[in-house]
């Protein structure tokens, strides 16, 4: 009974490899008829492919290539989800309506606004859990977990333009808009407050703990290192044993550190710890056009080609009753 389900076993992976074996078969075999098909067929297949390639090269010249432009933000106060909503909202301006355009929404002009789209938020992944980001979560699959933690006060703001010479100029007005929300403004004040009292206080710890080992070190210094006890059972002789607080000092540093910095980027309600970078190359370029051409512009001159070449009997079967 054993032997008999091991045979089937292996029955099944076999008949599963023979089906994989055909199926590959099946994928080279109908490639080489298309590519038979399209020889025979080649008054159609160059214009064809002619004609996508033109477009290709019309979609990618370079004043109508677009480029992804990112920037890292540090939110202070608000969170990163305000932050989000009031970023991609820039996504929604639309042209039809006057008050929600581009150049209203930013305050620039029209000039300085065309041709940038599609406004986007990514999130920013601490794989050390040190407070200090390490990758952008472009295609938003990493979880969230210990192994990959999300900053709750940093995210990645993203464009595309077809200008990149307006990119800081859109900077600045990006930001100007993004530090005039409500939503972002508001929860800023008592935050750099807080910001600060904290900074403070840690500082004033350093320099407490600082005096007091100071003060313990050299008084201590100045006494005898071994001493006399008197116990109930005898006299004992016993050393003096100094212990600093440099443990308790290395401790404040370390959070003071983390503190100071943040301070140093709360000088607004949303500030960049990246300025916006252009991606040298572009989305549309002209060897990627071409190349999704090359594929489109065949797979469409094959399907012209196959109703040509079958057109007799399409015909007829359009004709049966």
């Amino acid at each position: 009974m054993q032997q008999q389900k091991e045979m089937n076993l292996f029955d099944l992976f076999s008949a599963l490899g023979r089906g994989i074996g055909r199926g590959i078969k099946a994928i080279f075999m109908g490639i080489g008829e298309c590519v038979r098909l399209s020889l025979r067929k080649w008054w159609i297949t160059i214009p064809v492919l002619g004609l996508f390639i033109a477009a290709a090269l019309y979609l990618s010249r370079e004043e109508n290539r677009t480029y992804k432009v990112t920037a890292v933000a540090i939110v202070n106060g608000a969170t990163k989800d305000v932050l989000h909503r009031e970023y991609t909202a820039l996504d929604k301006s639309s042209y039809l309506f006057n008050h929600q355009n581009l150049a209203t929404t930013l305050g620039i002009s029209q000039e300085l606004a065309a041709d940038n789209s599609w406004f986007v938020t990514y999130d920013i992944i601490d794989f050390m859990a040190d407070d200090i980001p390490d990758v952008i979560d472009f295609e938003d699959e990493l979880p969230y977990d210990t192994t990959s933690i999300h900053m709750t006060d940093r995210l990645a703001l993203q464009f595309r333009t077809k200008k990149p010479n307006n990119v800081p100029a859109l900077q600045e007005a990006i930001l100007n808009y993004l530090n005039t929300r409500e939503s972002i403004l508001k929860p800023y004040a008592l935050f750099h407050t807080n910001l600060e009292r904290e900074a403070k206080f840690h500082h004033d710890q350093l320099e407490k703990l600082d005096s007091l080992t100071s003060v313990f070190y050299f008084s201590n210094n100045q006494e005898a290192q071994l001493s006399l006890h008197n116990t109930k059972n005898g006299v004992v002789l016993g050393g003096r044993e100094i212990k600093l607080f440099l443990d308790d000092i290395q401790d404040e540093m370390d959070i003071l550190k983390k503190t100071d910095n943040r301070l140093a980027y709360a000088s607004a309600p949303v500030v960049l710890q990246t300025p916006f970078v252009v991606e040298p190359n572009a989305i549309n370029g002209p060897i990627k056009c071409t190349a999704i051409a090359l594929v489109i512009g065949w797979l469409f001159s094959i399907m012209i080609a196959t109703l040509v070449e079958h057109f007799k009997e399409i015909l007829d079967w359009i004709k049966r009753k």
